[in-house]
């Protein structure tokens, strides 16, 4: 038998930072049986010891309860990445000392490489001198291998950001696997040194001090007719920052810490960075296997590190998981699927709905007024709206009848219809991916409703998601019951992507997996998913959150038209003669007519132009033409700024210009690793939040309740409408604080950046986790 190739498996680990000493045990989470849509039970799992010393693991635990935090430090998340062999009769086995020795190898013949970075300066600045990355090298002992990430505009060559460290467990004859482990870092910010006494930052230590305050990327967002010494600038630089702003613009911009620390809205959309970076990032895991003829076997796989799991026991209602098995599978449910696998898929995305909505405010979220705060002051999906149509602010739904329970109640009988097969009605209340736009009463009432998705239109499922719920609600009444759980991926196989992306690693927590992960969300917590599908037409770099070109290849025929500065439309898959569009027309009721019915548009967006997410708008071409070529229609002049764009969906062909482009393939060969051609080390995570303390402040839950939550400790009222507490109070008083940006009742941006793991509470059971408890 003989060793074809190599697999890393999970091929996507997610780390989460902490500064405790002791990494978080292993768990998993299950249904409550008396309770189907009761808070899930964190029950503790087997959990590898790894010796500090000799790097072994010495033994296992189960724990009886999960400790989250050891005293006042949150416990990292630090995942195991195994490797497994092809063998020559095509199965897939791990890799282990017997399987060496039956090769005439050993351990020694083994080495690893981790490479990972922090793109989210040169996101901003376009100077690949702000790039901080880390490299171990190839390595093949046991001591651990800290992730030192330099940068060429760090203070001295010496100074660092440490990214955690990665260790190869020495595998012995109780444990002969070969594995290695991920630790993430603690969760640290870092910022610009201090010149002068009236610049010192009480937030950031000296050590952590790395940043030359000269070099550019403090006060970036400042005039563009000044540097950063507030001097004017030359022509280069301006034509520079101009260009810059233009291909790595943020959205919103208030995503990194700025000044004054406030979201940019309230300081007239000036938004000048403080400078701060953090010590999360993403990359690659690589191992390599030098057969006994000399010939290397490699594999790899993808790492990142972000903010800890705060809701352990919720799942959110479209996770990255949902993602990539859409990006597996295709849009559509297999029409030979068992119908009990596509109902128990179906009440698992009602149930995840359910446990999303239970933590947020909906009173608050639905755009009230509420407890004497206007709802312009208060973060919601209306007032987003509102700030992309330039219109006033209105509820979702009617005032009066909108609250947490009832809302979640609704969400209960949706559910028991589902599982009741009585519920084809429920198919029309989905938002389809290409109403995310729609602004009327009807779309922004759809479901799920009052959440945002990517590039802050309203959120939809995803196409495989909503087809598996069409699938189960157009069953026969008399069906049989559902499967208690949606069923697992099946065997693994070299060539079962679905189960090599859902692979239990021993001693993973589930919140190491990819179904914890939010998803196509703007942008996300852990990765930004958006990052993936910018290169995803070969030869041309689109910008993550709409459709604008930013970078053509020298040798692609585009270059030859300049295509730079223009924006995609459509593409047009062989033989489909209407095409896909990859924006939309935002449209809503006139002013003079509250249920007619207009395209949208304002001085900024004449021609009211929304980007579709492109998760749900290339699932079809990714999952039929990938590897073939296909037509893009483009604007036929620059359009870098939206008011350039009068007539982007109009037919006529002197509109547009059109180039053929072949779709890239979204996994390296035969794995479930997303494309180092995607995405490089860094870029998965570019777009977030710099530091990434500043999300929890700046978007509120209407992003991903499940994973950020607002709405905690909730009880029901007198009144039967409920009340709790605003997840960020400092104090707990069961009375809900709205969140205007100001009020001193709420943990603020300093109170994260100097001590974020006091702060940030877990949640169990939709309330506090008690102080040593958990």
């Amino acid at each position: 038998m003989t060793i074809k190739e190599l697999r890393i498996l999970p091929p996507f680990a997610i780390g989460r930072l902490g500064s405790a000493r002791e990494p978080l045990d292993n768990y998993t989470i299950e249904d409550d049986p008396g309770r189907p849509l009761g808070f899930r039970l964190i029950k503790g799992a087997r959990t590898l010891v790894v010796d500090e010393r000799s790097g072994e693991i010495s033994g296992t635990r189960t724990p009886r309860t999960v400790q989250f935090k050891q005293g006042t430090h949150i416990r990292p998340v630090a995942p195991f990445l195994e490797v497994f062999a092809v063998t020559g009769d095509d199965e897939l086995k791990a890799l282990n000392l017997d399987l060496l020795r039956e090769h005439r190898l050993d351990v020694k013949k083994i080495e690893w490489r981790v490479t990972v970075a922090n793109r989210k300066v040169v996101r901003r600045t376009a100077n690949d001198d702000d790039l901080v990355a880390a490299d171990t090298g190839w390595f093949s002992g046991h001591a651990p291998q800290t992730l030192r990430g330099y940068c060429r505009n760090f203070i001295t060559p010496k100074a660092c950001i440490e990214f955690g460290h990665a260790r190869f467990v020495k595998p012995n004859d109780d444990f002969p696997e070969i594995r290695l482990r991920f630790t993430p870092a603690k969760g640290l910010i870092y910022g610009p040194n201090v010149t002068s006494p009236e610049q010192r930052d009480p937030v950031i230590p000296a050590q952590r001090a790395i940043y030359d305050r000269s070099k550019g990327w403090v006060r970036f967002g400042a005039d563009d007719d000044e540097d950063k010494d507030g001097k004017q600038g030359n022509k280069k630089d301006k034509k520079r920052s101009a260009e810059a702003a233009f291909q790595n613009e943020t959205l919103p911009p208030s995503l990194y810490a700025i000044e004054p620390p406030a979201p940019s809205w309230l300081n007239d959309n000036i938004a000048i960075s403080r400078g701060y970076l953090d010590d999360a990032c993403d990359g690659f895991v690589e191992v390599r296997l030098t057969l006994a003829n000399g010939k290397a076997l490699t594999a790899s796989a993808r790492i990142c590190a972000g903010p800890p799991a705060l809701v352990p026991d919720a799942l959110f209602v479209r996770s990255l998981a949902d993602d990539l098995e859409q990006v597996i599978h295709g849009p559509k449910v297999p029409a030979d699927e068992p119908d009990e696998v596509t109902r128990a898929r179906a009440e698992d995305i009602v149930r995840r709905a359910y446990e999303t909505v239970r933590f947020m405010n909906v009173a608050v979220m639905n755009g009230n007024n509420f407890k004497g705060r206007p709802a312009l002051s208060l973060d919601s999906m209306p007032e987003e709206e509102a700030a992309d149509t330039e219109r006033s602010i209105r509820p979702v739904m009617s005032a009066q009848t909108v609250d947490t329970l009832a809302i979640m109640a609704l969400h209960e009988q949706v559910y028991a219809a589902l599982r009741g097969g009585a519920a084809p009605w429920f198919l029309r209340l989905l938002r389809q991916p290409d109403e995310v736009a729609d602004f009327t009463d009807r779309g922004r009432r759809k479901m799920p409703a009052l959440m945002c998705g990517a590039d802050n239109n309203y959120l939809a499922l995803t196409h495989r998601q909503i087809d598996t719920i069409r699938k189960a609600t157009g069953e026969s009444l008399f069906r049989p019951p559902a499967a208690a759980k949606a069923p697992g991926p099946g065997q693994l196989t070299p060539c079962n992507l679905t189960a090599q992306l859902h692979y239990e690693a021993e001693g993973n927590p589930i919140s190491s997996r990819p179904v914890t992960s939010v998803a196509n969300c703007c942008p996300g917590l852990e990765v930004d998913f958006r990052a993936v599908w910018r290169r995803m037409f070969k030869g041309i770099v689109l910008r993550e959150y709409d459709s604008l070109v930013v970078d053509v290849d020298k040798d692609c025929e585009a270059s030859k038209r300049k295509l730079k500065g223009h924006r995609l439309l459509r593409v047009f898959p062989p033989g489909d003669k209407t095409g896909i569009p990859v924006v939309a027309q935002m449209k809503g009721p006139a002013s003079s007519d509250p249920d007619g019915e207009i395209i949208l548009t304002t001085d900024l967006n004449p021609a009211g132009l929304a980007a579709l997410e492109w998760s749900n708008s290339l699932a079809r071409v990714l999952s039929e033409h990938k590897g073939k070529r296909v037509r893009c229609d483009f604007t036929k002049d620059e359009a870098w700024e939206l008011q350039q764009v009068r007539e982007p969906l109009m037919e006529k062909p002197k509109n547009y210009v059109s180039f053929e482009f072949e779709v890239r393939p979204f996994f390296d060969d035969n794995t479930a690793v997303i494309s180092k051609a995607l995405a490089q080390a860094g870029e998965l995570t570019q777009g977030l939040c710099s530091p990434w303390q500043n999300d929890y402040r700046e978007c509120s839950c209407y992003y991903w309740a499940s994973a950020r939550p607002d709405y905690v400790n909730v009880e029901p009222t007198a009144n039967g409408l409920s009340n709790g507490d605003n997840w960020l109070q400092k104090k707990r008083t069961g009375d809900y604080v709205p969140d205007d940006y100001t009020d001193a009742r709420l943990i603020h941006y300093d109170d994260l950046f100097d001590n974020w793991e006091k702060w940030l509470k877990f949640q169990v059971g939709g309330r506090d986790v008690p102080k040593g408890k958990r």
